[in-house]
């Protein structure tokens, strides 16, 4: 169980990420503060393994809260409107940087550079934000039967349609190397078991299209489907 305290001196902001890390499983917000004052108190007091922590605050700031920390400090996710400070962040050991207004899949992002890529529950809760109709949808990597970058954007292929994925095809290839992703050719991701058929002409056969396998792959690919 990761216990996360929230520092942001806005309500409404702090009440809704509060919010979306509840929806998270394996996750625990012990304390919430509205300040900066009040946010050491309790860290202090619970000594959590993650802060989310606001940069504009009265009295003090994000960035002097940060280096006012004990060791071990707890992991820093600093949450802000304000771009300009992601390298003062960073240089000071901030493992994320979130940009409002926050968003589910930022926060799940954010998690991710906290948990251990070993953790299984990594494995439950991820989820790949595709665009569809205006809105963000969350999908489960079982939702998803290829990943095929185009013209340098990429494009999940799912059982709704090709749809716009956020992130890059090898952020994604990471990340799915656990859920049965495999790369079949530069510009493409296959989920293996969603595989209908290898045609004669080395194509792989899904309910959502074909894909081509590269002359690189064909051995790697023929050899984890046993063929």
């Amino acid at each position: 169980m990761i216990r996360i305290v929230v520092i942001e001196d806005e309500p409404l902001a702090r009440e809704h990420l509060v919010d979306l890390l509840n929806e998270l499983p394996g996750l625990c917000v012990v304390a919430s503060a509205e300040n900066g004052r009040l946010g050491l108190a309790a860290i202090a007091a619970h000594r959590p393994d993650a802060v989310f922590l606001d940069i504009e605050m009265p009295g003090i700031k994000g960035m002097e809260l940060m280096h006012m920390l004990p060791e071990p400090r707890p992991a820093l996710v600093f949450v802000t409107a304000y771009p300009q400070h992601a390298i003062e962040a960073f240089a000071g050991g901030a493992v994320h940087y979130l940009l409002k207004p926050i968003s589910r899949v930022g926060v799940a992002q954010a998690i991710a550079r906290i948990h251990p890529k070993e953790d299984p529950l990594q494995k439950e809760w991820l989820r790949l934000p595709v665009r569809k109709k205006g809105a963000t949808r969350l999908l489960r990597p079982q939702e998803v039967e290829a990943l095929v970058a185009d013209l340098g954007d990429c494009v999940a292929w799912t059982l709704e349609g090709h749809l716009p994925v956020d992130g890059t095809l090898t952020h994604w290839e990471e990340r799915l190397s656990d859920h049965g992703f495999l790369r079949v050719h530069r510009n493409a991701l296959v989920r293996l078991d969603a595989v209908r058929e290898v045609t004669g002409e080395d194509e792989l056969v899904l309910a959502t299209g074909r894909l081509a396998i590269s002359r690189r792959r064909m051995e790697e690919v023929r050899r984890v489907l046993g063929l």
